[in-house]
């Protein structure tokens, strides 16, 4: 393992995947500042969080800054910058800042650039599969100035990486576009079954898509994705929307991100977590008359 300090900034799942990880294979010291620690409604779930996995909560983004050696940016895409200016009056030569936010990659520059100035090394990582169940050993990308330089950190915790280059945003790109084929296909298939539910016709629409796709078996896919778009929509609709801004960046057209980041917007909206009684099932059928029961009741 290693003897470096790692803080968090935002103790949510990502954080919280990585630590337990961590703590499979030894000692390593972790500590935490959330924003929802000055939440009265939230605070103590929080910090219960952070007890369970021996994380020590800091009071603020600055004195996690200074009290660490590492600090990983783990918060939600709209935030980035706003994580990135929360730690500078902490930030000194030495220290080692990584953005593992879903983000597009301009605004990660422009986060590594404020921290930067003040002497820290940044690096730029995506992560490149759900954090669970693998944790810590999530694939991921990383780039940036100081890449090389975190490098033996992250082997030494057991993490599972590739460098993509020295330059800020090179990783997130990669992550950036291939989410459009990826959560714009969750899109796709939760608004075809879901309708194919409505009609109901999806006796015969997944053993077609499924004979159609081959190999792939899409009743297990539906399971999955659409488990995925519910629980964690949201978060993803953030993501997406950074596609676009990606897209728009670039120069090229975003239609699809963009569309996506509306349709998972609109499941969350819709609350359709709230329908289910513990964990959501991984079961499309389910689901797709949850959802149909949402939009019900909203008529």
């Amino acid at each position: 393992m290693t003897d470096t300090k790692i803080a968090f900034i935002g103790f949510g799942e990502a954080a919280q995947a990585f630590t337990s990880g961590w703590r499979t294979r030894g000692p390593v010291s972790v500590a935490a500042y959330d924003i929802l620690f000055d939440d009265p409604r939230h605070a103590e779930a929080k910090l219960a969080e952070c007890r369970t996995l021996g994380v020590l909560p800091l009071d603020s983004a600055a004195e996690a800054a200074a009290w660490a050696d590492v600090v990983i940016s783990a918060v939600t895409a709209d935030q980035v910058i706003a994580a990135a200016d929360s730690v500078l009056p902490a930030v000194r030569p030495g220290l080692l800042y990584l953005d593992i936010n879903s983000a597009a990659p301009f605004r990660k520059a422009e986060a590594a650039e404020r921290v930067a100035a003040k002497g820290a090394g940044t690096v730029d990582v995506a992560v490149m599969a759900p954090v669970y169940p693998r944790r810590h050993e999530t694939p991921l990308l990383i780039s940036g100035p100081a890449a090389a330089e975190v490098e033996p950190i992250l082997a030494a915790l057991g993490m599972t990486f590739e460098v993509v280059s020295d330059r800020t945003g090179d990783a997130s790109t990669v992550k950036m576009i291939r989410s459009v084929a990826i959560k714009g296909f969750e899109s796709v298939t939760m608004e075809c079954v879901t309708a194919a539910v409505k009609l109901g016709i999806e006796d015969r629409i997944i053993p077609s898509i499924t004979a159609s796709l081959s190999n792939i078996d899409f009743a297990a896919l539906a399971d999955h994705v659409m488990e995925r778009v519910v629980v964690h929509g949201k978060r993803r609709a953030a993501e997406m929307r950074e596609v676009a801004a990606t897209l728009e960046h670039a120069g090229v057209s975003g239609f699809l991100p963009a569309a996506t980041a509306a349709h998972q917007q609109w499941v969350s909206d819709l609350n359709v977590r709230a329908r289910f009684e513990g964990e959501v099932p991984r079961n499309a059928g389910r689901i797709a008359r949850e959802v149909l029961n949402a939009i019900a009741e909203k008529r």
